[in-house]
């Protein structure tokens, strides 16, 4: 009986080290690009556009535009409690602060309406998303309105 074969080839040291490199270089640019999942502006894309558009006019008739609200909102506290409660926030896998970073990136790029609003923070956000709005309509509605 001879020697077994067998199906692995022996690859030098030298070509299985520069293998092993490249391999573990190709893992280190897999990571490092999911680092800018984390961004506010890709969290909107993912977790908001879908319904929202691009821009932020959303679907007429079934998804509200915020590119004239957004701002009118954010400056009045009721409204920024709208803005985190409505239920595609509150009920957002984000975080609390990646939340307040995807808001405030909404109002920075895609509001119509330039105006200084203060900035949401992660305390803010924890502190109302866990009691998510049922009557969005009307309260969307009352809050344009501007009714009490």
């Amino acid at each position: 009986m001879g020697r077994p074969t067998s199906p692995i080839i022996a690859l030098p040291r030298e070509s299985f080290l520069l293998r092993s490199r490249g391999l573990a270089f190709a893992l280190l640019l897999c990571v490092g690009s999911s680092a800018g999942a984390y961004e506010p502006h890709v969290n909107y894309m993912l977790h908001c556009m879908g319904c929202h558009t691009p821009d932020g006019r959303g679907e007429p008739g079934r998804v509200p535009s915020v590119r004239d609200t957004l701002v009118p909102l954010a400056s009045k506290p009721e409204g920024r409690r709208f803005l985190i409660q409505v239920p595609g926030s509150a009920q957002s896998k984000l975080s609390d602060a990646d939340l307040a970073a995807v808001l405030n990136w909404m109002v920075d790029n895609l509001s119509a309406v330039p105006r200084p609003v203060q900035k949401f923070t992660a305390a803010e956000v924890g502190a109302l998303r866990h009691k998510p709005l049922v009557a969005v309509k009307q309260e969307r509605r009352r809050l344009i309105a501007g009714e009490p």
